[in-house]
């Protein structure tokens, strides 16, 4: 579970049913498709590792989200501007993944353009999308279809169904996510594609692994990955750093 190889075997399998393509490509009269998106919470050195799978051996591109407040990234440090760069120039879209610091709707809509101006500001390159982050604790974020200008909601009425309650039998759009380091809505290998014609399918990257892990094993890798990065950033700040730290 949550391996390279697992996740190039989902990917070849909706190849197989549906079209993959970009939030943008999808009109309303759009009959068919599925649009893959990655949240990065924890590293971006994952997150492009993911890419260049998509890019390299897959033939794909998606989207990928970051947030702008993080305790455990930076999203504007030197080391990931190049590498958010990087997941650019493989042809991948950039969005912002916002927790929102104010939920009354008029001050959403700014914070979200504002945080999209920062990030625009240092990558140097223009952003047309966002995803909100943690809507389990915010449903009315996702029953809002919060709109704003010239922007792509990922959560728009195209690309995503709201539910309240029971799942219906038939979706207008199906939605898919490894969340929480697990399928809650449904294994993608296991859909049955005959009845879903457009569908959204969401990745964690810190979650996936080339050996693949499970969730205590995976945040094991992750902490050591973390902390490694953190004494080499240290240790490039400061003479006085003790080098038999790194190891």
């Amino acid at each position: 579970m949550f391996s390279y190889s697992e996740f190039k075997n989902i990917i070849n399998l909706i190849k197989v049913y549906l079209p993959i393509v970009d939030f943008s490509d999808i009109e309303d009269d759009t009959e068919k498709f599925c649009v893959v998106r990655h949240d990065i919470e924890f590293s971006i050195d994952r997150a492009l590792i993911m890419a260049k799978i998509e890019a390299n051996e897959l033939g794909i591109s998606s989207t990928y989200t970051i947030q702008l407040r993080n305790n455990t990234y930076n999203a504007i440090s030197e080391k990931n501007i190049k590498l958010v760069r990087e997941i650019k120039e493989l042809g991948h879209k950039i969005g912002l993944h916002q927790n929102p610091p104010n939920l009354q709707a008029e001050i959403l809509t700014k914070n979200i353009l504002k945080d999209i101006e920062v990030l625009e500001n240092y990558y140097e390159f223009d952003i047309d999308r966002f995803a909100f982050h943690r809507c389990g604790l915010n449903p009315h974020l996702l029953a809002w279809y919060v709109k704003v200008p010239d922007k792509i909601n990922c959560y728009g009425k195209k690309y995503f169904q709201y539910i309240k309650g029971d799942i219906p039998e038939k979706l207008n759009v199906y939605y898919l996510s490894d969340s929480n380091h697990k399928w809650k809505y449904g294994h993608p290998l296991k859909l049955n594609f005959e009845n879903v014609n457009k569908l959204q399918l969401l990745h964690h990257p810190f979650s996936w692994t080339k050996d693949g892990y499970s969730n205590y094993g995976n945040f094991v890798s992750l902490i050591r990955d973390r902390n490694e990065e953190m004494m080499h950033s240290m240790n490039s700040e400061t003479t006085t750093f003790p080098k038999e730290l790194i190891r």
